[in-house]
């Protein structure tokens, strides 16, 4: 496994794939808009493995979303094997974030979920803002496909940002949805 595995944090997901020759539409996770850049690979998980792709062109659009693309990926069939798929970032932190107390929702991002009982349910792949209800995407080892949890005060037990561990106390069934 690539060494780096480890330390991949999710910034983005395909939404689709634009253009004929390649290039994919992204959106980003809150606070990592500013993240990516041509000269950091980015990485898409293929067959559980983490696969590196430098990015060759990358323009904004809008605040959240960038048209993207991805060095090897220069085909419409290509880029819709990609659709969906999660890009991440090799983690890096300087001495001002790691000694920093203030968070956003961006650092929820990677974070893993526990519940009640501190077993372990999967891991913070996106944060959504929706007014009035902000939502937690996680993906646990047991299912693909991304799970989404309310995130209210009245359900987190504990966040250890150092451990990189949050504790809800979530309503029964609701993994099962």
């Amino acid at each position: 496994m690539h060494k780096s595995a480890n330390n991949l944090l999710p910034v983005a997901k395909v939404i689709k794939s634009f253009g004929t020759d390649g290039g994919v539409l992204i959106r980003f996770a809150p606070g990592t808009q500013n993240k990516l850049n041509k000269k950091r690979p980015v990485f898409i998980y293929f067959d559980g493995l983490p696969v590196p792709f430098f990015i060759n062109e990358i323009e904004p659009k809008g605040t959240e979303k960038a048209f993207v693309r991805l060095g090897n990926i220069d085909t419409l069939e290509l880029a819709a094997e990609i659709e969906g798929e999660i890009v991440y970032l090799e983690e890096t932190k300087t001495k001002k974030e790691s000694g920093r107390r203030g968070f956003s929702a961006g650092d929820l991002v990677g974070m893993q979920i526990s519940d009640a009982g501190n077993t372990l349910i999967g891991k913070i792949t996106s944060f959504y803002d929706y007014p009035g209800n902000p939502c937690i995407g996680i993906k646990t080892a047991s299912s693909e496909r991304e799970l989404l949890l309310p995130l209210h005060d009245d359900l987190i037990i504990k966040a250890d940002f150092d451990s990189g561990i949050i504790s809800l106390d979530l309503p029964e069934g609701i993994l099962d949805i």
